[in-house]
């Protein structure tokens, strides 16, 4: 059988257009398929893919019900995947590591219980102090003040930076 070939949208390249390879699946579901083959995606982020696709508001919300239903999309496994990654790759506090979720379009209810597993897994200070010894000899008192400012880029709180400038050669 022939794939049935949907005009691509304005401004959308015409490899992202929707065309089934299927009579029988949905080419909608299909594209959505492909985009999570990729990798793992939050409902946000799949709902602007299906819309830059043209796919209207209603239809693609009811290819992410069938998504989350057959648990394909899982902003809870989502959320504690990535942000587990994130602070390995770069130690951070919880204010920042909550902004940057918030920017990969995750409710606020998944980001408060991911942060709390994940943060209940290694402390605030750990992490920063992690991120001190990477970048600065604590024990110098001029490093202590750049590597106050460089906690604070990183959402640490001041208690926390404080505590790790304090006990920072433990």
């Amino acid at each position: 059988m022939v794939a049935k070939r949907i005009p691509a949208a304005k401004g959308v390249p015409r490899r992202q257009t929707l065309r089934s390879l299927s009579p029988v699946v949905d080419p909608t579901e299909q594209a959505a398929l492909r985009y999570l083959a990729r990798r793992d995606r939050t409902d946000a982020q799949m709902r602007a893919y299906l819309i830059r696709l043209g796919v209207s508001s209603a239809r693609a919300g009811r290819v992410i019900k069938r998504l989350v239903e057959q648990g394909y999309l899982d902003d809870e496994r989502y959320g504690l995947r990535w942000a587990s990654a994130r602070l390995a790759r770069r130690p951070m506090g919880r204010e920042r590591l909550e902004a940057e979720m918030i920017g990969q379009g995750l409710e606020r209810d998944t980001i408060e219980r991911t942060l709390d597993q994940v943060y209940g897994e290694r402390s605030e200070r750990e992490l920063a102090l992690a991120l001190l010894r990477r970048k600065y000899d604590v024990r110098n008192p001029a490093s202590r003040a750049a590597g106050a400012t460089l906690l604070r880029r990183y959402g640490f709180t001041e208690e926390t930076i404080e505590a790790v400038l304090r006990n920072g050669d433990s």
